[in-house]
């Protein structure tokens, strides 16, 4: 039987695209519920009612593959985008298991893609931003040799992108996945960092405007 801890765990696997952080640590999960059947049901919300369309529809699309995958065949699956502009076609494509362009038509599937991609390469760069910090001499390492969350993100990124994660891989690479010559570290680092940077303050704003909005400070329980 599917317990709510591990449909949790399994949204915790969602980022948001934009900011690449788990929807569950965003605080965007606004419930979740979980049956004696083991149906389970979800309700995401977002910080403002005009958060991008195409943002909005990767988060729950990912989050009901995710539940799916957790779940099973056998159950019921339901995740309900709450209070966005476009939520009624995002939840009815969502809900019948189709694309952004069933939600959006004329709109082109592909480029969702090839925007995911881009994003994935930012985060990977914000990602090394952090980790360079801690390095004495990183121009003396492999992939191996970086620990810590952010050096996981990183392989997980790096996989996701097609980009070599072993551990004997280059330590520190661009978004494209070219290795970054020692001689160009430190120039690198100054602009990963700026990078991460960005995101954690697009973090901290997303954050705030959905305790003004919502009222609370906590994932409902």
């Amino acid at each position: 039987m599917t317990d709510r801890a591990s449909v949790l765990g399994a949204l915790g696997e969602v980022y948001d695209p934009e900011l690449d952080e788990p929807i569950t640590e965003l605080r965007f999960v606004a419930s979740c519920d979980v049956s004696e059947a083991g149906d389970v049901a979800v309700r995401l919300r977002l910080p403002t009612p005009q958060c991008a369309p195409n943002f909005a529809f990767l988060m729950a699309a990912d989050a009901r593959d995710a539940v799916r995958a957790v779940v099973g065949p056998a159950h019921a699956v339901s995740v309900v985008l709450e209070d966005h502009y476009t939520g009624a076609e995002i939840n009815a494509a969502v809900a019948s298991g189709g694309g952004f362009g069933d939600a959006f038509p004329g709109e082109v599937e592909g480029e969702l893609t090839a925007l995911r991609t881009l994003f994935r390469r930012k985060a990977l760069v914000a990602r090394q931003g952090r980790l360079l910090g801690g390095v004495p001499d990183p121009g003396s390492i492999r992939l191996g040799d970086l620990t810590g969350p952010d050096a996981d993100r990183c392989r997980e990124l790096r996989r996701e992108l097609g980009i070599d994660a072993s551990d004997d891989a280059a330590a520190f690479v661009r978004g494209d996945g070219t290795p970054v010559p020692a001689s160009e570290l430190g120039r690198f680092a100054r602009m990963a960092s700026l990078t991460a940077i960005s995101l954690e303050t697009n973090g901290g704003m997303c954050r705030s405007l959905l305790q003004v909005r919502y009222g609370t400070e906590e994932v409902a329980a």
